[in-house]
């Protein structure tokens, strides 16, 4: 009789067993995504800021090789790091946990014919296609700021430029037209000079406001924490901020020449790593004299008041040569 007994608790644990994995598995299909489409919404602000919750409720999943690009280039530096901490969370089964953090949504306009377009998080998108991991895998979540796709493509990319939500520049700093920018991610140039820039906003050579209600990816204190009393902090109203430092700073002659003529490594599966060390060590020679110059006065009067400007010079810190 205990034998039987316990043979029937035995059933009945599996049986509950079951059903708790059948209903994770049903919760997990009812919080996946649709596709990015003609039938996503535009995302709601609240007070200004689309939370989290709204990204989830209106939000879409995107294949990366279906964004279209809105500024022509990226640093590589910076999309080899993403991509490979990218890796390391698929391979550890935690890539999908970490694309769903507030941060790490992208922001798209649907313009004309339904295409969508990506207004930021570029090295993230890029970081993602180059990553060692599954084609189908290779998607990153996101949300539609807005709808302009009855628009006509003149008047599309007006809007687009007055909405700051375009950066029609090419790494030289020469005006190119929206037919010259790339037509996917996999085809975005590599500019060293963006790269030289973000090593120096990371070191406090310059100081942008975090936005309100922006998330960090971690606690520790910003550059805006930091220097809130000395530095001027660049509003988070100033645009492609990383990109005006980095046009400052190559056309100071030192810099210029520390980079040796600003090595590009263009953008391949897998991205070019001799090319991509090169590069590395040219920019830590050239980072102390970039941090001078990014404190020196004429960096104020190129760049405005309001482009983060601090007048103390810091130390140069470079991003990790590998990143895990």
């Amino acid at each position: 009789m205990r034998a039987i007994t316990m043979m029937l608790s035995g059933l009945m644990m599996i049986g509950l067993s079951g059903a708790a994995d059948a209903k994770k598995s049903k919760d997990h299909e009812d919080s996946a995504l649709p596709k990015c489409g003609n039938k996503t919404k535009v995302a709601r602000p609240d007070d200004g800021i689309i939370t989290l919750k709204e990204k989830k409720k209106r939000g879409c999943v995107i294949d990366v090789q279906d964004l279209h690009p809105t500024q022509s280039a990226v640093g590589m530096d910076a999309v080899e790091c993403k991509a490979a901490k990218i890796s390391g969370k698929a391979k550890a089964g935690k890539l999908e946990k970490y694309l769903l953090a507030d941060n790490r949504w992208v922001p798209l306009v649907r313009g004309p014919g339904g295409v969508f377009y990506l207004t930021d998080h570029h090295h993230l998108s890029t970081a993602v296609w180059n990553a060692d991991i599954k084609d189908k895998e290779k998607k990153v979540n996101a949300y539609l700021l807005n709808d302009w796709s009855a628009m006509h493509k003149d008047a599309f990319w007006a809007l687009m430029a007055k909405e700051h939500d375009v950066w029609l520049k090419n790494p030289a700093g020469e005006d190119i037209k929206p037919s010259q920018l790339p037509k996917s991610i996999s085809t975005l140039q590599d500019d060293p000079l963006r790269t030289l820039s973000a090593w120096v906003r990371g070191s406090c050579g310059y100081v942008k406001c975090d936005p309100p209600g922006a998330a960090r990816d971690d606690d520790e204190l910003s550059c805006e924490d930091k220097f809130h009393e000395t530095a001027t902090c660049a509003p988070a109203t100033v645009y492609f901020l990383e990109f005006k430092w980095g046009a400052y700073l190559g056309s100071v002659p030192e810099v210029k020449a520390a980079l040796g003529g600003e090595p590009t490594c263009s953008q391949q599966t897998p991205l070019d790593q001799k090319c991509l060390d090169n590069q590395y060590d040219q920019m830590v020679k050239a980072l102390p004299l970039a941090m001078k110059a990014a404190a020196a006065p004429e960096a104020a009067k190129a760049l405005g008041n309001d482009a983060g400007y601090n007048p103390a010079v810091q130390t140069g810190i470079p991003q990790p040569k590998r990143c895990n």
